[in-house]
């Protein structure tokens, strides 16, 4: 049978559509897979912590430098040459010992003619009162006159005036004499020697520097807006770089002025060193003790994050790790724990310190022991 053109181009067409339809469901894509699930890290004991109820000591640390209470720089009171030096640095000495001593040769003399004065003095006053007393009587008895006896009063005035005088001079000499012997003016340690024998010294020349090393301070900056929690007799404990023991002593003095540079207030620590362990210039680390928080809940102060003034920590529920923002209190700065007032439950799983992971990011818990 032959076919018309008419046929024969519908049959084309169709061939044509099955073959497109053919390819197309043949190169069509197949659909995508699902994203496998991250898997969760496994975390070791030390990497976590709980919330627990326990004592924390709201604390401050601070940092200073040990200085002596009782200090001095020894002068010279007079000039003069210095003929000995007693005392060496490192020296202890006791209140009134002699520490060092200056030419006194002059005032040696000074002073002998000082006295040679006075003795010459007191005998004519000595004179002049039997004088008077004489006169006195030859007065009653009219065998002077009135103007004969006051002339022997004067004299005696006068010479009672001059051994006054002499009195003074002796005493002034002594006074400078006494100068050239230099005395320790309290218990303490020669910290330094500032001057050597045959050096000419004028009025206050340096000889030493004496340090009592029996009371020491420890001068501490405390930032103005916490200055409110500072009290007298507060306990603060502290280390000295290169001692391996704490020591501990107590505010005694609040400075009442804020440094304008770093809006500091200089408080004042005592501390008892009786037994010279301590030495003055020593920088110090310390602890102040401020309130006692009794049975709260707390954390690490490892466990704590910091984020634009806000205190956050990551806890870990159901597996995913979740950041909460929580109230602080007390901050126990010697034994690393901090109160949690708000944004955590007890026995709360807190991430530590120590471990690089976000928000959001899934672990696992160890096995407890």
């Amino acid at each position: 049978m032959k076919l018309r053109p008419r046929t024969l181009w519908i049959a084309a067409l169709t061939l044509l559509g099955a073959g497109v339809l053919i390819a197309a469901v043949t190169h069509q894509p197949a659909p995508a897979s699902t994203p496998a699930r991250a898997a969760a890290v496994e975390l070791a004991q030390e990497d976590v912590v709980t919330v627990s109820r326990s004592d924390v000591t709201h604390t401050l640390a601070v940092t200073g430098t040990l200085q002596a209470e009782q200090q001095t720089t020894i002068t010279a009171q007079i000039e003069g040459q210095i003929a000995a030096i007693e005392v060496r640095p490192g020296q202890r000495v006791q209140r009134g010992q002699i520490i060092a001593r200056l030419d006194a040769s002059d005032l040696d003399r000074q002073v002998t003619v000082a006295q040679a004065q006075l003795a010459k003095r007191r005998d004519l006053l000595d004179y002049n009162r039997r004088l008077s007393e004489r006169n006195q009587n030859l007065l009653k008895q009219n065998f002077i006159s009135k103007n004969a006896f006051d002339t022997t009063q004067s004299q005696l005035q006068a010479a009672a005036a001059d051994a006054h005088v002499a009195e003074a001079q002796l005493g002034l000499a002594r006074q400078a004499q006494a100068k050239t012997v230099v005395r320790a003016p309290f218990d303490g340690v020669i910290a330094e020697r500032l001057a050597e024998p045959g050096q000419h010294l004028g009025v206050n020349g340096k000889l030493f520097t004496l340090i009592d090393l029996s009371s020491l301070e420890l001068i501490a900056n405390i930032p103005a807006r916490r200055i409110g929690e500072i009290r007298l007799e507060q306990t603060v404990s502290f280390q000295v770089d290169g001692f391996p023991a704490r020591y501990t002593g107590h505010i005694v003095r609040i400075n009442p002025g804020v440094n304008d540079a770093s809006k500091a207030v200089e408080v004042y620590v005592r501390i008892d060193n009786r037994d010279d362990a301590l030495r003055s210039g020593l920088f110090a680390q310390g602890i102040i003790d401020i309130a006692k928080h009794a049975s709260v809940l707390a954390l690490p102060l490892s466990a704590l994050h910091e984020e634009n003034g806000q205190s956050y920590v990551l806890a870990i529920e159901s597996g995913k790790l979740v950041r909460h923002a929580v109230r602080t209190g007390a901050r126990d700065e010697h034994n690393g724990r901090i109160e949690i007032i708000d944004g955590l439950k007890q026995d709360a799983v807190v991430l530590a310190s120590g471990v690089q992971l976000a928000p959001g990011a899934m672990v696992k818990l160890p096995a407890r022991r």
